[in-house]
């Protein structure tokens, strides 16, 4: 029988065994890259993308083929933000777009972090589930920084707004979607469809997240502290970025 929405606490040995996977794994990918040749970049990029294609593949198939998880509609399909970021991020390896990495580059810092800080596993803890967990949130804050560092990817004026109103939209639609689901598909799974967590507030340890607000309320601090993560990492990366497309941008922009 599967248990929905696992939540992995500091408290066990596992959750150090994630974190510490991801940021050596992380480390790992990234130095991997630095030490290719100029003619290897492009080829062992595809490739990469290959493999995240592969993997973010895998949930979905293997809830529908490993018989003591029950495939869902309302919780197998690759809907939350960090499932269709994998989906985007791997197909950027072969089209390497400067507009769907301006995406992935922010929700993949933003939900790649907090989701190996705060694992929240929606389909259960079973070792497969969570090696695949590890790996797809270790891709979605890494790749980005790849894509920065060797291939050119740079942000414009206003890429992060762009970023934010792009995750802000999808999460709306997101809204419609589980609450048809809910309404309208039959549950074989006996967990609601909550895809973004735009439905129910996620189990996890968040200064965003706050108890008393009830749904929709509870997304609006979410909101904020996405606008102001956004505004940080832009700031950041002005502040750091010599080659930026941009000339002398304002923090803001």
């Amino acid at each position: 029988m599967t248990h929905y929405d696992v939540s992995i606490l500091p408290s066990e040995a596992r959750y150090w065994v994630m974190i510490i996977g991801a940021v050596v794994g992380g480390f790992l990918l990234v130095k991997y890259f630095d030490n290719l040749s100029q003619e290897k970049r492009d080829p062992y990029l595809k490739r990469l993308g290959w493999v995240l294609l592969l993997t973010a593949s895998f949930l979905p198939i293997y809830t529908i083929i490993i018989p003591e998880h029950l495939f869902s509609f309302h919780r197998s399909l690759p809907l939350h933000f960090c499932s269709l970021n994998i989906w985007l991020i791997g197909f950027n390896c072969f089209f390497r777009s400067r507009k769907l990495f301006v995406y992935t580059f922010f929700m993949g810092l933003i939900g790649g972090f907090y989701s190996v800080l705060t694992p929240l596993l929606t389909v259960g803890d079973a070792p497969l589930v969570i090696l695949h967990y590890i790996l797809v949130h270790t891709a979605l804050f890494t790749v980005p920084i790849v894509m920065i560092r060797l291939y050119g990817m740079r942000l414009k004026y206003y890429d992060w707004i762009r970023g934010y109103l792009f995750a802000a939209a999808i999460s709306t639609v997101m809204v419609f979607i589980n609450a048809y689901l809910n309404l309208f598909v039959e549950n074989t799974g006996g967990a609601s469809a909550n895809y973004m967590f735009v439905t129910v507030a996620p189990a996890v340890s968040n200064p965003f997240l706050f108890e008393d607000l009830e749904w929709p309320f509870y997304i609006l601090p979410i909101h904020v502290g996405l606008l102001l993560h956004f505004f940080i990492i832009n700031m950041i990366y002005r502040k750091r970025e010599q080659n930026a497309i941009v000339t002398d941008p304002k923090l803001w922009q």
